[in-house]
């Protein structure tokens, strides 16, 4: 019997976790949407490195994209400001299920326009958009929720309670853990499993290092359990967190244990959003217990005679009410008319502004009930001072609103209807979910290449056991970018350094070195070619990775042509391109306890500014280069 009180659902989710992951996602938008901003005209108009015409080529029919109807910076910028808006309803709550399609539609046009730049985290990402899509992701701490919290402490939980369990709650968690535990199948390298190298050779990538990894990497004693560890958590973590007994254990140390791995790769490898996204997919794990904890310790401890009064006649004010006590996290905070109360009522009409009195009974008004009630957040508080500098200006503000507040809130209940009931998800896409939840499983069984070998470290040649998916489905998965696979590190790490060095011949016939993405390269900055640091962030080195690959090769071609359009010396501008070559330079990771081995340089591709005089520009750069004709 005590066992049975010990299982639990385990592919529930909380809706208060959902509240804080919603606001993740915005973030974690916005915070792409900024990195990728400084370049946005490199990298998405046709005047970049990636013309639409060659990418439309090139790409599948299914890789969609907004940014694909024009190629003009005008364009870009339009959707990039669309995109900035749509995050940023996220994060409010307001309409949340049409803001997370609107931002998970303009996140996958990204995406399809600038391929080079995709890594796993940007697949993830959008995954975990498009799972959002199908949650209640507004269900709670959102404009969407304002009408589920009229009498906070006893309708906000009336309505639906925080446990979440369904299709999409599921899928959501499956894919969470997908990433991991298909990962540990596709790790079927030696390093991985038998002699526990793996850490060591992904931590001697210096492109992705940072200083942290460099100083530990060589302590063998330490990288090879750490290898074995990770390997047998991406591979039994899933497992174990889906356990239905004592769920709520096992989601602890899941949480715990799938965290502490992701902020071992934030302080050690320089990949961008990588573990910010892997972090925000793992909270979904989140149990009820901990947010049941967080509510009584953080919110409701907090508890005190909290009234918020307002014109009784005035539907606008209520309902600002109802979004500043639903915002700040004040859930207990009683919202009252002020004609309930003739004192409050005679107050409101000399000050013409709201009320708001505290537990001591101190009563404030205009701004200054603003401060009180943001001292009151056990979120917000420390700008409670600041609103208090602004004082003046607050007031004339509140005056301005108050004088037009039957305008503004006309206005006002168009934009934001408060009194609409938020609705969970409906039949109808609970299906769907489930129906794509399957295909996307299928799909990530059929990226293991041999089902044998992820069981099994003999060497003996076996026939593959490869599971076939479905090609009439592919199309499904490829237009959603729920194509996934996830083979970071595997089936070993790459045991190569690899970077670019592009030397052109200028105008006056002198020799220089390129610098693009990173300061100009030459065969006396070895060390610094290496290092994530001389990159100006993470899609400049992905991007300058995969254009040394041969599956990228025709891509060179338009990088060429950018470089001879917009290189320009900085001292002296007048200065043009007549052509450049690109070398790819290659240094093989040594063995532990070996020396560093030599590097290597091949050319990979000859560009001509001046098609005209191809012949003379190779010879010039090659003398200058020391390389003897052949």
């Amino acid at each position: 019997m005590n066992f049975l009180k010990t299982l639990q659902n385990p592919f529930y989710v909380d809706l208060r976790g959902l509240a804080l992951i919603r606001i993740l996602l915005g973030l974690l938008v916005l915070a792409d949407l900024i990195i990728r901003g400084g370049d946005f005209f490199i990298w998405t108009t046709d005047d970049g490195v990636m013309p639409r015409h060659w990418l439309i080529d090139w790409n599948s029919p299914w890789r969609w994209s907004l940014y694909f109807v024009s190629g003009h910076w005008t364009w870009s910028a339009f959707l990039f400001s669309v995109s900035t808006f749509c995050a940023i309803m996220l994060i409010a709550g307001f309409k949340t299920r049409v803001f997370s399609v609107l931002s998970l539609v303009l996140l996958i046009s990204l995406q399809n326009r600038t391929p080079l730049l995709m890594q796993g985290g940007d697949s993830l990402l959008s995954a975990l958009l498009f799972w959002a899509c199908f949650l209640p992701m507004g269900a709670r701490y959102s404009l969407d929720s304002v009408k589920n919290s009229l009498d906070p402490i006893k309708d906000h939980h009336k309505s639906f309670a925080n446990n979440h369990l369904s299709i999409s709650s599921g899928a959501i968690l499956i894919q969470a853990m997908s990433v991991y535990f298909f990962s540990a199948f596709l790790k079927t390298g030696a390093e991985w499993q038998l002699d526990g190298s793996a850490i060591y050779f992904a931590l001697h990538l210096d492109d992705t290092t940072t200083g942290l990894a460099q100083y530990w990497r060589d302590y063998l004693w330490l990288t090879k359990p750490l290898t074995h560890y990770v390997w047998w958590l991406e591979l039994l973590g899933p497992l174990l967190i889906f356990t239905p007994i004592a769920n709520t254990v096992f989601r602890y140390v899941g949480i715990i244990c799938f965290i502490s791995l992701e902020l071992g790769f934030l302080i050690n490898l320089q990949i961008g959003l990588f573990p910010l996204i892997s972090i925000t997919s793992i909270l979904f794990f989140s149990p009820s217990h901990f947010w049941d904890l967080i509510e009584r310790k953080v919110v409701l401890e907090k508890k005190k005679k909290l009234i918020i009064y307002f014109d009784q006649p005035c539907g606008f004010c209520r309902n600002l009410c109802l979004i500043l006590r639903t915002g700040l996290f004040i859930p207990y905070a009683k919202i009252a008319p002020a004609q309930s109360v003739p004192e409050v009522a005679k107050l409101l009409e000399e000050e013409f502004s709201w009320v708001v009195e505290t537990a001591d009974g101190t009563r404030t008004t205009k701004t200054k009930a603003m401060e009180t009630l943001f001292r009151c957040s056990p979120v917000f508080w420390p700008a409670a001072p600041v609103i208090g500098l602004m004082n003046r200006w607050g007031d004339r503000a509140y005056g301005f609103i108050g004088a037009h507040r039957e305008d503004i809130g006309a206005r006002f209940e168009t934009l934001l209807p408060i009194d609409r009931q938020y609705k969970l998800p409906g039949k109808i896409s609970e299906t769907s979910a489930g129906i794509i939840l399957l295909t996307v499983i299928l799909w990530n069984i059929s990226t293991i290449p041999d089902w044998r070998k992820s069981f099994s470290t003999n060497d003996k040649e076996t026939a593959a056991l490869k599971i076939d998916f479905p090609s009439f489905l592919s199309p499904l998965l490829r237009a959603v970018r729920l194509d996934q696979t996830w083979n970071m590190f595997a089936p070993y790490p790459t045991r190569a350094d690899r970077w670019l060095v592009v030397p052109a011949l200028t105008n006056e016939d002198n020799l220089v070195y390129l610098s693009s993405g990173s300061p100009a390269m030459n065969e006396t900055k070895e060390t610094e070619l290496k290092n994530i640091n001389v990159f100006e962030n993470y899609r400049w080195r992905k991007y300058l990775h995969n254009l040394g690959l041969a599956r990228f090769e025709k891509f060179r071609r338009y990088y060429g042509d950018w470089l001879c359009r917009t290189w320009r010396d900085e001292e002296r501008p007048e200065l043009r391109l007549q052509g450049l070559h690109i070398y790819q330079k290659r240094q093989k990771t040594h063995q532990p306890g070996e020396e560093p081995l030599p590097v290597t340089a091949k050319r990979i591709w000859r560009h001509w500014c001046n098609k005209d005089k191809a012949d003379s520009i190779d010879k010039q750069i090659d003398l200058k280069l020391g390389i003897a004709a052949n």
